[in-house]
């Protein structure tokens, strides 16, 4: 019996419709990896970290099998933290009044908050984490390089 037009349109339509849905499988399991891969990166991070810091290297570097360089090295990260408690003491008012930006202008155009006592109350953090990156060829190696290419006029 011959195929008519419609079964040759039904029979695409349903090998489209295998493809879609294989696609559509295979794209949630690759999230599904990435997602599991994710999470054993941010674990292997940690144990890095931890290791990089027991090291006490200021930066370490490891070859690649690509010939590319891992770089370990410290970050610092500096922030302003104002410390609402002690603030809410001295003026004198709850802490969950002290909420908002717009709680803490109200309060200033009161009179019972001053850019002094704000700054009295704020302190820096400073906390130390590591920074992990890929560089194409060691910096000592380019320096080596370009000193080379010049005239020698620098030497």
């Amino acid at each position: 019996m011959a195929m008519t037009e419609q079964d040759v349109q039904q029979e695409e339509a349903d090998v489209v419709r295998l493809k879609l849905e294989e696609k559509v499988l295979r794209y949630f399991q690759n999230k599904e990896i990435a997602k599991e891969r994710n999470e054993e990166n941010k674990l292997i991070y940690e144990e890095l970290a931890e290791l990089f810091a027991k090291s006490g290297e200021e930066e370490i570097t490891v070859s690649l099998p690509s010939g590319e360089y891992a770089v370990l090295s410290p970050r610092y990260v500096e922030r302003e933290v104002l410390d609402k408690d002690l603030l809410a003491d001295e003026m004198q008012v709850p802490k969950d009044e002290l909420k908002t930006p717009f709680d803490f202008s109200m309060f200033t155009a009161q009179g019972k908050l001053t850019p002094d006592m704000i700054t009295k109350h704020t302190s820096i953090e400073r906390e130390a984490k590591m920074k992990i990156g890929k560089r194409k060829r060691l910096a000592k190696r380019r320096s080596k390089k370009s000193a080379g290419s010049t005239d020698g006029m620098d030497s």
